[in-house]
């Protein structure tokens, strides 16, 4: 293997998650005179197509790399290199989030290319038309339920995503006068995106060969899951109450900035583009980045996405961890004190025993050539 690929993933996942321990927490907001001056400041989309561009050509490395032999000639390097390639290109993600949200159309489809990158390009439209009306109510697939582990939140709801902008394509075209069956076929969006897709596998393959064809459909589904993951955590068992709560059918309460999980860790915010103030992207979905306020009011993950990522994985230790927290963010209550005691020792030795087992994994068991 060259060097050791895996390190992508010890990274990640030990040596970001003891820095966003140990650093200090950001609640730091601008001041009015400088929002105004940053709201509108060209240089904060240098770091945004930096990265943009720079996943892109990562990709086309590692499928020209693959294609040649070059590296990932075994399936245990082959799997290796689609998975920590997958968690590293999780970044462009959420530039796309972030560039979908601007208003000037280059920069929405630059939003909607790093979707399509990951074979989810139909993910803007539910996004924007329905995730943010519907956040934090069980109208919304993407908000995660309280109790609901990861691995059936990708069940329920990346599946019901595809269902949501399908639905919602028809319901457009209809009110636009669409009649025809051709036309809800070519003008439907769902299927252009898939069909463009499926198209760029064919490109792939056909330039660089089957393997590397199959490394980006495995690297695509990382990449997904991974957004997907932390989709999971931004919402996390926060409801929006019923006006009428004796009204079955009464509407919500409108979106606040307590149904969004905020997490202050300095580390992942700045590497995350500040997506874990989520509060305030919710209540201002047109905010850049480089002006997102941190509210006090807004619940606060107990840890911060590189962490909260890790107990995701492990259904039980974040249930435990974050169900109690979530339970009393819903009362306007906090744990209590023993609560947090024993909250802090099951994140402590979960993450000395996934930081122990990484380590012995990258350095000894893979090791450096």
């Amino acid at each position: 293997m060259q060097g050791n690929f895996f390190t992508i993933i010890w990274l990640l996942y030990v040596f970001l998650p003891l820095l966003d321990y140990l650093l200090p927490v950001d609640h730091y907001n601008l001041s009015e005179a400088r929002v105004r001056i940053f709201e509108k400041d060209w240089r904060f989309l240098i770091p945004l197509y930096a990265t943009f561009f720079m996943d892109i050509a990562f990709l086309f490395y590692m499928l020209w790399g693959i294609s040649n032999g070059r590296f990932g000639n075994t399936t245990f390097e082959f799997m290796i290199y689609a998975i920590c390639s997958g968690q590293a290109g999780a970044i462009n993600a959420v530039v796309g989030h972030e560039l979908v949200h601007r208003r000037h159309i280059i920069h929405k489809i630059c939003g909607t290319i790093a979707y399509a990158k990951m074979m989810y390009g139909h993910f803007f439209i539910q996004h924007i038309r329905s995730h943010h009306k519907k956040v934090a109510t069980p109208d919304d697939p993407s908000t995660s339920r309280l109790g609901e582990s990861l691995y059936y939140f990708y069940w329920r709801a990346i599946p019901a995503g595809y269902v949501e902008v399908w639905d919602y394509e028809i319901n457009r075209l209809t009110q636009q006068g669409s009649k025809a069956w051709w036309e809800f076929l070519i003008y439907n969006r769902l299927i252009t995106f898939n069909l463009a897709q499926a198209a760029w596998i064919g490109i792939v393959y056909s330039i660089f060969g089957g393997r590397a064809a199959v490394f980006h459909l495995i690297y695509s589904a990382i990449v997904t899951l991974m957004f997907e993951a932390v989709n999971y955590l931004e919402h996390y068992g926060l409801e929006r109450k019923k006006i009428d709560p004796t009204n079955p059918a009464s509407a919500y309460e409108s979106v606040k900035i307590i149904h969004s999980w905020n997490a202050p860790q300095v580390v992942t915010n700045y590497a995350l583009f500040k997506l874990q103030r989520h509060s305030d992207h919710h209540a201002n979905a047109y905010k850049p980045y480089q002006i997102l306020d941190s509210f006090i009011e807004s619940p606060m993950l107990p840890y911060g996405y590189s962490v909260s990522l890790i107990l995701s994985y492990l259904p039980p230790i974040w249930k435990k961890v974050i169900d109690p927290v979530s339970i009393a963010t819903n009362k306007g209550e906090k744990i209590t004190e023993q609560q947090q005691k024993d909250q802090e020792r099951t994140v402590f030795l979960t993450l000395m025993g996934v930081a122990l087992f990484l380590t012995w994994f990258n350095f000894y068991y893979i090791g450096y050539k």
